[in-house]
């Protein structure tokens, strides 16, 4: 907030001043100068000249001079006293010590401490019972919040994995597009799977039969995989001949001398829907691991739905060839959309 100045025209001309000021507004004396005016008044020119002359030895006073008239109680032969009329304005007195500001401090903390006392047991807080059964509510809320099992989360005990399912012992499963194939005759042993990705095949599962140790005659069956061999729906040939290049790829690397033959393509129908069956014989002069110097493959790729693509492989090495025609069959009666995939 401020403060209004002070307006000095606001006493009215020819008044006294309280504060002893000149007033502006006062009028000039007769024939004397006025601001804007050029030479004498003609109002006081036609006044007749004053013959009155102040007396020898006193000091000249002009008539029309402004008056200042001292402020009540003001005594010229008195020394200044800015109090005077009033006197000095009385000294506080002063307490030496606290005496007085412990007290009412003591006072005020007695007060504070009967009003907390007072409010706990107008809440109820004096009831022993009241108080125990709300102490247990706090301890068992505050146990509920913090067991984050509570709110679905993690209790602190590790969840098992969930286990990869098991061969069936009946068929191969591809879930993902819910065929089945039956094992076929002879002593197959499941290989890896279901489920898993071997190239190219996905979601597959296999089987394998041990003439010995180090050598076996496979039997698999999976999505057909794009990552590496080409899928293409209206072109079932060209599918196979990709997918043999990769599954050939490191399949005979332990032989020597080895050759492929010609690949014979028959179009064949699985469970109602396209396929085409590629078939070779793979061939070599020795191998360290059998006595064995063929193997027979056969590749079966069907569209499933203008999309996705089955893909089955058997590979009868010569120690197996009873075996061959068995693994070729359970290929072609491959399931689609059965019930218990």
């Amino acid at each position: 907030m401020t403060y209004p100045p002070q307006d000095p025209g606001a006493v009215p001309p020819g008044a006294p001043d309280p504060y002893g000021h000149s007033q502006p507004a006062a009028q000039p004396p007769a024939g004397g100068y006025a601001p804007g005016q050029v030479g004498p008044d003609p109002a006081y020119s036609s006044a007749p000249p004053t013959t009155q002359m102040p007396a020898a030895g006193s000091p000249y006073q002009d008539p029309n001079a402004p008056q200042y008239y001292p402020q009540p109680g003001y005594d010229p032969n008195q020394p200044y006293n800015p109090y005077q009329g009033y006197g000095p304005p009385p000294v506080q007195a002063t307490t030496k010590g606290g005496g007085g500001t412990a007290l009412l401090v003591i006072g005020v903390v007695l007060l504070m401490a009967l009003g907390a006392v007072g409010g706990y047991f107008w809440l109820g807080g004096g009831d022993p019972d009241e108080g125990e059964l709300a102490g247990g509510q706090d301890d068992s809320s505050t146990s509920q919040e913090s067991d984050p099992g509570d709110d679905g989360g993690e209790t602190g005990e590790e969840e098992p994995e969930e286990e990869a399912p098991l061969p069936s012992g009946t068929s191969l499963t591809v879930t993902s597009i819910g065929s089945l194939t039956p094992i076929p005759a002879g002593e197959w042993q499941p290989y890896y799977g279901p489920g898993v990705a071997n190239e190219p095949l996905t979601d597959s599962e296999g089987y394998a039969f041990y003439h010995t140790e180090e050598w076996i005659s496979f039997f698999g069956v999976g999505l057909f995989s794009g990552a590496n061999a080409q899928f293409d729906p209206a072109d079932l040939r060209a599918s196979a001949a990709s997918a043999a290049d990769v599954w050939l790829t490191g399949s005979f690397s332990s032989v020597e001398g080895y050759q492929m033959g010609e690949i014979a393509y028959q179009d064949v129908t699985v469970d109602g829907k396209t396929g085409v069956l590629a078939t070779w014989r793979n061939s070599w002069t020795s191998t360290p691991g059998s006595t064995d110097t063929f193997e027979d493959t056969a590749i079966l790729v069907v569209d499933v739905d203008g999309v996705n693509g089955f893909l089955g492989i058997a590979s009868i090495a010569q120690s197996g060839t009873d075996s061959y025609q068995s693994a070729v069959d359970a290929l072609l009666a491959t399931d689609f959309d059965a019930e218990t995939a």
